[in-house]
């Protein structure tokens, strides 16, 4: 074996030790400690409490006499003098009605399925995306329980499917199908009868189709008489009814208040600023105003009265209703409670790891609960960073520990450079080590002549 292969042997012999001895240090190191990575972390004020509906209402009397049949759905825009109800002498005439309507839908359904502009051009694997799709928001909007949308866009799942038909040729056409439905609608027609009266809107508004015996004592008015009992009250006694000649109410304009009870030492409700409110009963979220604070005897109890002029079906259903108010929304650096230290200076902050080194980073709170806090996100090198290793758990080493965090990195000598003027008259740059090394080759140089 010649002296080069064993230098080579004895080199990777050499390298492989060293990388060895090298890993079970640093394993044996990270051992000792429990770090948690930082990381941009978003957090929230969140508030729960039961509010309470205000809105301005007028409550729709009508002495006519017999079944209600409302034209229009809650939460709609109704004109001053719309019909929003008929009276019919029986329970059998509206239903009669509804079969109709229902199924002079069906037949619009079929005829739009089978429009030869559509059926012609379209694929048929591209109409099998589309019913999967729709499919899939269905099944959401059941999960969300938001029967508002549900059915129109079960009528688009309908549509598809029945064009879908027509594509791959299982169908030819819907005529049958829709002359058959066209016999059971006259059959129908035949025996409807026309309403014995009507109800119109002595005003214009959003249709509400019950009452609940609040629509004169709450308005935005009496705002500043309630109480917190009252409050209490109107939720424990709150109820959807149709009593006497009350068959619904109209709202006037689309703004409505929300009061609540709520505890002011939980956190700081500003006066005058926005919060999302999120609803138990519904998807909907509205973003309303902190309007005021009312205080009471007690100091764990507050008014809190919200604005919003955002409405939908949903928020004119009931008159009180569990809700959430997100308050504040924060996003910085998470950092875990129990890694927080204070250094010798007495500054908050937690150690992190440098390699095989240890260094204490500061942290600036933006929010804080039992588990984390967030630290402000900046370019500070003094303070915590994102993808930092944070020790949680491990006894702080004296001789591991650098009281600044570019210690390991001793800056290097800068070598100067100056301009220098060549011989074409432009400048170039050199720096001083090189011209050292010029200045001696021209000694050398004189020397020699």
């Amino acid at each position: 074996m010649n002296t080069i292969t064993v230098r080579i042997l004895v080199f990777f012999l050499s390298l492989f030790i060293m990388i060895t001895v090298f890993s079970q240090i640093s394993m044996q190191f990270k051992e000792d400690y429990v770090t948690e990575t930082a990381i941009i972390y978003s957090s929230a004020e969140k508030v729960a409490f039961q509010g309470v509906y205000v809105r301005n209402e007028t409550v729709i009397n009508s002495r006519a006499n017999g079944v209600i049949s409302y034209t229009c759905r809650d939460g709609s825009k109704v004109a001053n003098g719309s019909v929003v109800a008929y009276t019919y002498s029986s329970e059998n005439d509206i239903l009669v009605n509804q079969q109709i309507e229902k199924l002079k839908g069906e037949v619009e359904l079929l005829k739009s399925a089978q429009n030869p502009g559509t059926t012609a051009v379209v694929d048929p694997s591209f109409i099998a995306d589309q019913i999967d799709e729709q499919y899939q928001t269905i099944a959401f909007l059941i999960a969300e329980n938001d029967l508002e949308s549900l059915d129109a866009e079960r009528k688009k799942l309908q549509t598809l499917m029945d064009i879908y038909q027509i594509v791959i040729n299982e169908e030819t056409d819907f005529d049958d199908a829709i002359d058959n439905l066209n016999t059971r609608i006259s059959e129908l027609e035949g025996r409807r009868r026309d309403p014995s009266g009507m109800i119109t809107a002595e005003n214009a508004g959003y249709f509400i189709g019950h009452t609940d015996g609040f629509e004169s004592r709450l308005s935005p008015d009496t705002i500043g008489s309630l109480t917190t009992d009252d409050i209490k009250d109107i939720i424990a006694k709150s109820r959807k009814e149709r009593s006497g000649n009350l068959i619904g109410k109209i709202v006037d304009g689309y703004e409505w208040k929300m009061v609540g009870i709520v505890d002011p030492r939980i956190t700081d409700f500003r006066v005058g600023s926005s919060v999302t409110v999120k609803f138990a009963s519904t998807p909907d979220t509205v973003t309303a105003t902190i309007d005021d604070m009312v205080g009471t005897d007690d100091p764990g109890e507050s008014m809190i009265v919200l604005s919003c002029d955002e409405l939908t079906f949903n928020l004119v259903q009931r008159r009180a209703e569990r809700v959430e108010i997100i308050l504040n929304d924060y996003k910085g650096i998470k950092v875990p409670r129990g890694a927080i230290r204070f250094n010798k200076d007495n500054e908050k902050g937690v150690y992190i790891l440098l390699g095989q080194r240890i260094a204490f980073k500061k942290i600036n709170p933006i929010y804080e609960c039992d588990e984390y806090i967030l630290s402000q996100i900046t370019s500070d090198r003094d303070y915590i960073s994102v993808y930092d290793d944070i020790i949680v758990e491990g006894e702080i080493s004296a001789d591991l520990y650098v009281e600044e965090t570019e210690a390991d990195d001793e800056p290097e000598e800068e070598e100067i450079s100056r301009p220098v003027r060549n011989t074409e008259g432009s400048e170039t740059w050199e720096t001083e080590a090189e011209d050292d090394e010029t200045d001696e080759t021209e000694k050398n140089t004189e020397q020699d002549d």
